[in-house]
């Protein structure tokens, strides 16, 4: 199973999930996939897992509803963003099921964000 790992490392905090995905690489029957565009999840059917930051999250937590994300509105092709794609294939069909594993956004503490990530993989 391959989780897509996104984030801008030029961004400050928002880096983490790339560098956790680097750190662990693979875990059980899991591979963590650096994604450099939302276009790498096109190809996804049916169930589709990510690592990325959240902002407004206190803690690591698996969510499973896209719609609990909040989404802002597309004004050019420029703002088609991870959100916008996670709408398009679940309004047509494509994805059944979606798991986002969120990292808070500020946490830096990578052995620990680690641990709780995995915890949630073993849960699931």
């Amino acid at each position: 199973m391959k989780i897509f790992c996104f984030g801008n490392e030029y961004i400050e905090g928002d880096e983490v999930a790339k560098n956790l995905a680097k750190k662990i690489g693979k875990y059980k029957n899991y591979e963590f996939i650096i994604a450099e565009s939302p276009n790498e999840i096109l190809n996804v059917n049916e169930n589709l897992w990510i690592l990325d930051v959240v902002k407004g999250l206190k803690k690591t937590t698996l969510i499973q509803n896209p719609k609990k994300l909040e989404l802002p509105h597309s004004l050019t092709c420029h703002d088609l963003d991870l959100g916008f794609y996670l709408k398009l294939m679940t309004e047509t069909g494509k994805i059944k099921n979606i798991n986002i594993i969120g990292l808070p956004f500020g946490e830096t503490n990578i052995e620990k964000l680690e641990k709780e990530v995995l915890k949630i993989i073993e849960k699931t």
